[in-house]
């Protein structure tokens, strides 16, 4: 993949899980010469300052990204991504936000702190209003790079997703992390990318499929229900009898600040996926 693409797909009610984006921006992306973003590297992680947030503004999606070679990407399957969803109280449906979008617009500040020391990251940001999401408007959009001088961190080399016939997860190692961290309720959840041609892709998560998620929280058993949904809801972006590249991912969820973070852990190999 070249870096000319940023904004992969915008999801859509219970089938695409969240925004997801690819290298760099592309044509069809709002930009904004008042909202902005700067990220610094600090003792605690990346610093991300956000100004001129929009006064209506009820979401802000923030995507932090990174690979091993910072300049040439083969595949998406190679960014390791972690996301934060914060939202206003009035804007509250669904399990995957935090509900301080007020603190942010006061502060301007949140902190990401899971970083590795000289790893380059690519951060990401969109706001939307009420009327841009029952309008399905694209929305404002802005990115910027930062390397990292310091940060929690943990072992991602032995930290395994196993995946069991194309249709279950098991995190059988956990991660162990370089500080002290407060997980979520839920300390891990899980999903599937499928890649869609050269620019789309279809998430589905645990909050989709709740009903595989053991009780400890380690295995996600996401078939039959993934296809039966895709069948009945992928709006044509799915042709049956084709094969799609697919991957399984493992988050964990940490709190910072009062910020949800699903911070990637792992995946699994590329496998085919079909209706």
């Amino acid at each position: 993949m070249h870096r000319s693409k940023v904004l992969r797909a915008i999801s859509l009610l219970l089938i695409f899980s969240f925004i997801t984006f690819s290298c760099t921006r592309n044509k069809n992306q709002i930009a904004s010469s008042d909202f902005g973003l700067t990220a610094e590297a600090i003792s605690e992680g990346l610093l991300l300052t956000f100004n001129n947030i929009p006064s209506d503004t009820i979401r802000l999606f923030i995507h932090v990204q990174s690979w091993c070679d910072t300049e040439t990407l083969e595949s998406s399957h190679d960014i390791i991504a972690s996301f934060a969803d914060i939202r206003d109280a009035s804007f509250s449906v669904g399990e995957r936000h935090s509900i301080k979008l007020e603190q942010v617009k006061e502060t301007g500040k949140v902190i990401f702190p899971i970083a590795q020391a000289g790893q380059k990251y690519r951060i990401s940001a969109l706001v939307q209003t009420r009327s841009d999401i029952n309008n399905e408007v694209v929305p404002v959009f802005i990115e910027t790079e930062v390397i990292a001088k310091n940060g929690i961190h943990f072992n991602k080399d032995d930290v395994r997703l196993e995946l069991y016939n194309n249709s279950a997860v098991t995190l059988s190692s956990v991660p162990l992390f370089s500080s002290e961290i407060v997980f979520d309720t839920q300390k891990f959840s899980f999903g599937v990318t499928i890649m869609v041609g050269e620019t789309g892709s279809i998430g589905i998560g645990t909050h989709h499929i709740p009903d595989g998620l053991s009780s400890d929280g380690l295995t996600w058993v996401f078939e039959p229900q993934m296809t039966d949904n895709l069948r009945s809801n992928s709006n044509g972006w799915l042709e049956s009898g084709n094969y799609y590249p697919a991957w399984a991912i493992a988050y964990a969820n940490i709190l910072h600040d009062d910020i949800l973070w699903f911070v990637e852990i792992a995946k699994t190999p590329e496998f085919s996926f079909s209706l």
